[in-house]
């Protein structure tokens, strides 16, 4: 927060697919005849006012459940009605600012603080045992998502989160099936961690290990926030908008081994999501990064950086549908089965 002023978050927020769905997600909250994610098709200036008076008295937790939802209701990559959603939202965005400053104000350490070491959790599903263990983390930086937003063999891990955002948490990191638990995994003092408050740390990222594209991605990352174009036209025309793109020369992305060779992990923020999370970011040469899939505040381990595993209570989950919650902390062979799957993805001997 002591690097970046008000202002420029402020701005960064207006700029951003995730951020400009969160202010109309606030100001939606206010407005008795909006309902469930569609978003308002105008601006209120009374419910922007009350927004604004209202937000500094949520708790961290319910910002971060609202950021979460409305970054993949009005702004996800699966939903059909994103880019409506984000035409509306960019065009509206410029009066909602005294949303933005509201939250920047009440929130921005919080939001755009680096990691805490100290606060690091590693969630695990059951259901996705068989696939975690045929993966070994730090094995192959090759093997990646989709064209290398992140690559399969490193490690995810969250900061402490609230309660509130628990039940969002593992809706966006597709948790089920299985029960999910958590554990702490302590830092080892020294860890080398790349911050990204910003999209401009993810390019400078990308620009410092630069790894092009093996081909289009027929998804979210290009052309933009639909897989056919003309879905797109409307959002296409928005002044300023950075969630889609049809022309490009390149599409580059982090080359993971040459970034593993220097840094442990790479942190994505709260601030960070809401920033740079689906933000097409120009680059110099007429190419385009883009941060993808991450879809909340982690850090993406690239080494085994930790000491030993800690068991926590189990998440905060409604129980409704899938999301239930394991206690690793007393449940002894929920504790033995997961050391088990955590030593095989570390590649640790028992």
């Amino acid at each position: 927060m002591s690097e970046l002023s008000a202002s420029s978050l402020v701005a960064a927020l207006l700029a951003a697919p995730a951020g400009v769905a969160l202010l109309a997600q606030l100001e939606a909250a206010q407005r008795g005849t909006v309902v469930g994610f569609e978003p308002p098709a105008d601006s209120d200036p009374a419910a922007v006012a009350l927004a604004a008076e209202r937000a500094p008295a949520m708790s961290f937790g319910e910002l971060l459940s609202c950021a979460v939802s409305a970054a993949g209701f009005l702004a996800g990559p699966w939903m059909p009605g994103a880019p409506e959603s984000l035409s509306r939202a960019y065009l509206l965005g410029p009066s909602r600012r005294p949303i933005a400053e509201a939250v920047v104000a009440r929130f921005g350490p919080e939001l755009f603080g680096r990691v805490r070491l100290d606060g690091q959790q590693w969630w695990y599903s059951s259901g996705h045992e068989e696939f975690l263990r045929s993966r070994p983390a730090f094995a192959d930086f090759g093997d990646v998502y989709g064209n290398g937003e992140f690559p399969w063999n490193g490690l995810w891990t969250v900061t402490d989160p609230p309660s509130a955002v628990h039940d969002d948490l593992f809706a966006a990191w597709e948790f089920g099936p299985g029960p999910a638990s958590r554990w702490r995994l302590p830092v080892r003092p020294g860890a080398r961690v790349w911050e990204i408050a910003t999209p401009l740390d993810w390019v400078r990222l990308v620009e410092s290990y630069p790894k092009p594209a093996p081909g289009p991605h027929y998804g979210w990352e290009l052309p933009g926030p639909n897989q056919h174009v003309p879905q797109i036209d409307e959002l296409l025309g928005v002044p300023d908008q950075h969630a889609a793109r049809v022309s490009r020369t390149a599409h580059l992305l982090p080359d993971w081994a040459a970034v593993a060779r220097d840094y442990d992990g790479v942190h994505l923020s709260w601030g960070g999501f809401l920033t740079t999370e689906g933000f097409v970011s120009d680059l110099p040469d007429g190419g385009v990064t883009m941060l993808r899939y991450w879809s909340s505040e982690r850090t993406l381990w690239l080494a085994d950086a930790f000491g030993d595993p800690v068991p926590l209570p189990q998440p905060v989950l409604s129980g409704i549908g899938e999301n239930h919650g394991a206690d690793a902390s007393r449940d002894l062979r929920r504790r033995d089965r997961d050391l088990a799957v955590l030593r095989a993805r570390l590649g640790r001997q028992k």
